[in-house]
């Protein structure tokens, strides 16, 4: 499995087996650790004092690990017992992740497999990248790709229709006739109002917001009422 689906089976791991496990379970409690590391590695938003609630996970998840499996540590985790400083100086560990940057190496990876020589093989790769960017700016393919698609529109007056309240937080453009859409495409995903959408994720849990309207202004910037 790649890195995301492998850290979305262990965000749901709990909810797909948990009701199957007895709760005097030892080897659970490795699962319960993980997941709290997990929580406070992706979290956006931190105290500095989760540093030493870090800590004192990798090292609950350490001794675990060695109580269950018997063998000795593995390298990754003598690193994971650095997160704790990392996120103390840096902040949360989550907005120094390398994750989107590996994304691209499953690319290098597939173009390193079909070349037969491997003499200089990092020029070789670097190389046919160059030509595939060269070849993209050429044909203009993907440089603007068009990221929004939306549905017949009718003509909204946000005014008349909002509260005074909402209608004071709407940007500038906003402020007077717009255009309201039944559903919009964003980067591949579908949004139509009565939809329940994820507003913000912090350290317990998820905030959900409904979709009470779509509007989008000049700028073609959809802008969704939640």
């Amino acid at each position: 499995m790649s890195s995301s689906e492998i850290l979305c089976f262990v965000r749901y791991f709990g909810l797909i087996v948990g009701e199957l496990v007895p709760m005097e379970t030892e080897i659970w409690k490795l699962y319960i650790v993980l997941r709290k590391i997990i929580d406070i590695c992706c979290a956006r938003v931190l105290q500095p004092e989760c540093s030493h609630l870090l800590d004192a996970l990798v090292s609950e998840h350490n001794r675990l690990y060695l109580y269950f499996s018997n063998c000795s540590l593995k390298p990754k985790y003598h690193i994971l017992t650095h997160y704790g400083r990392l996120l103390l100086a840096n902040g949360p560990i989550s907005l120094t992740s390398s994750l989107r940057f590996e994304s691209k190496h499953k690319v290098l990876k597939a173009f390193a497999n079909a070349i037969p020589c491997r003499i200089n093989l990092g020029y070789t790769l670097a190389h046919k990248l160059q030509l595939q960017m060269v070849n993209r700016f050429l044909n203009q393919t993907g440089i603007t790709p068009d990221l929004l698609k939306v549905g017949s529109c009718k003509n909204l007056n946000t005014f008349d229709e909002f509260s005074t309240q909402l209608f004071n937080f709407l940007p500038i453009e906003l402020k007077h006739v717009v255009t309201s859409a039944p559903w919009i495409e964003l980067r591949g995903i579908s949004y139509k109002p009565g939809m329940l959408v994820i507003l913000e994720i912090n350290l317990n849990n998820c905030i959900f917001g409904k979709i009470i309207n779509i509007i989008l202004g000049n700028s073609r910037t959809p802008y969704i009422v939640t």
